[in-house]
């Protein structure tokens, strides 16, 4: 279809036949007409039911046009632009710029007379109330999420971030159902390239409808075929402005509550606010029983493997007799014990994820008692086993991000199969295929795995230990921020 076939026409009859054949063919279009001042100019007011304040637009729009005196008939349509104070309006001058307007909650005004139209901003914003994060529960701190409507996301960015260089640039992304994205940097902080960077990724992307901001993040990452996340989700908005302030990015996306950070670091993942809002003695311990999570998480059931069916005369006599003892009457090898075990663990922890919260809760506890008692009374399993992986379980839950968590239970069954072949040595050299994948993963071309592996030993104060903040006076440099002033 050509630009001409597309474009508005001055015959208003012409212009309604042809939006009727296209969306108004839906039932919650609807097409108000009605006549404009003394001189009684025809023109219809189009809008979508149930996106569009109708009152509203009736009360601010449609009664003031009929009973009010515009100049000449030449200017009307910039005329009625700038006597509608308060509202933000835009000329058309496409049926599909009309479509699109309409199908987003505008009024769309059309005159006779007038290859024009006026898109009139009166969108019914449909949003639930602010709450605390679901997913990320903190002892101290704003009790205050994100939710699905992005302005009032951004709002609360401004709220806790004053600085006029914070700079929030917006864009379109989808094929068909176009979404607001909105790129969030303080400018002067961050370094420019990133940001080029970053502008380039998203409007390379090429979806029909990114549905929640985990499309985006899939879509704009360095290694698509990595077991870790290379960018940070939180629905906490000062999780966001203490990443701003660092020199990252933030990206929100209009219909998810879910912010995504980038670029991000192994220790970044392990960091969360609560850290800085207390102590650095109890916080610094509480980042070390983070980092040793991570370690029971991916290993300790393919150790535990490892000792009994390849090494037990590792252990101490003692510990190997009573390990013996507790497996006589198991009739599996430790290896199907384990994926018994860990399986069913896996299976409780998404049955409770995806029902109910009271009976999912319940789910879990009982389910977990129940089921481990029974297949030990059973012989289907050592007692050692089920102690095993009740601690692993609950180790991955001390993981800040659900994402990264996932990836280390992948790992955990990786490791486990390794240790059933080579014992200890399968152990020992997936630990070190790990820590080389990490090594030379990127986010956004920065280190993955800085600061751990900083060449500046500065940056080692807020890693495994996060020293007193009298101590931390500069920026780390893990997204090259230009400024040398820390802020948190």
């Amino acid at each position: 279809m050509t630009k001409e076939e597309t474009s508005l026409k001055e015959d208003l009859a012409s212009n309604i036949a042809y939006l009727k054949n296209g969306i108004g063919q839906s039932s919650d279009i609807l097409f108000q007409d009605f006549s404009i001042g003394q001189d009684k100019t025809p023109a219809i007011l189009i809008l979508t039911e149930g996106l569009t304040e109708t009152l509203l637009i009736s009360d601010q729009v449609i009664r003031p046009l009929q009973h009010q005196e515009f100049c000449r008939k030449q200017n009307l349509i910039k005329c009625i632009s700038s006597s509608i104070l308060g509202i933000k309006t835009d000329q058309l001058r496409t049926f599909s710029e009309i479509g699109k307007a309409v199908l987003q909650g505008n009024g769309v005004l059309l005159v006779e007379g007038y290859s024009t139209g006026l898109s009139i901003e009166m969108k019914k914003i449909q949003q639930r109330s602010l709450e605390d994060p679901e997913n990320e529960s903190m002892l101290r701190g704003p009790k205050v999420g994100f939710i699905e409507e992005l302005r009032t996301n951004t709002a609360l960015i401004r709220q806790r971030a004053n600085d006029p260089n914070l700079t929030i640039k917006e864009m379109l992304v989808g094929e068909r159902n176009e979404k607001k994205i909105a790129l969030l940097f303080i400018k002067g902080l961050t370094d420019r390239e990133l940001v080029e960077d970053m502008i380039k990724r998203i409007r390379n992307i090429k979806i029909d409808d990114p549905m929640e901001s985990g499309y985006i993040e899939q879509l704009i990452e360095d290694y698509p075929y990595s077991i870790f996340p290379q960018v940070q989700t939180t629905e906490r908005p000062d999780r966001v402005v203490s990443a701003l302030l660092e020199g990252k990015i933030g990206i929100l996306l209009d219909g998810t509550p879910f912010a995504t950070i980038a670029p991000i670091t192994f220790n970044a993942i392990l960091q969360t606010p609560d850290d800085y809002y207390q102590r650095w003695i109890p916080s610094s311990l509480l980042r070390i029983l983070r980092y040793l999570s991570i370690f029971i998480t991916i290993f300790l059931p393919g150790l535990y493997i490892a000792f009994v069916a390849f090494h037990p005369g590792l252990l101490p006599t003692t510990m190997a007799l009573a390990i013996a003892g507790s497996r006589q009457n198991v009739p599996f090898p430790p290896l199907i014990e384990a994926l018994l075990m860990e399986i069913t663990i896996e299976l409780l922890r998404e049955a409770g994820l995806r029902l109910p919260k009271p009976i999912g809760q319940t789910l879990g506890l009982v389910g977990g008692v129940v089921i481990g008692q029974a297949a030990v009374q059973a012989n289907i399993v050592s007692a050692l086993m089920v102690v095993i992986v009740a601690v692993t379980a609950t180790a991955s839950f001390t993981i800040p991000q659900y994402e990264f968590s996932l990836s280390l239970r992948v790992l955990r069954f990786i490791n486990m199969i390794s240790a059933s072949i080579f014992g200890l040595f399968g152990v020992i050299m997936g630990f070190l295929l790990l820590i080389g994948h990490l090594c030379q993963l990127e986010s956004f071309k920065y280190e993955f795995y800085e600061p751990i592996l900083a060449k500046d030993r500065k940056d080692l104060k807020d890693a495994l230990l996060r020293l007193p903040l009298k101590l931390l006076p500069t920026h780390t440099q893990k997204s090259k921020p230009l400024s040398s002033k820390k802020q948190r």
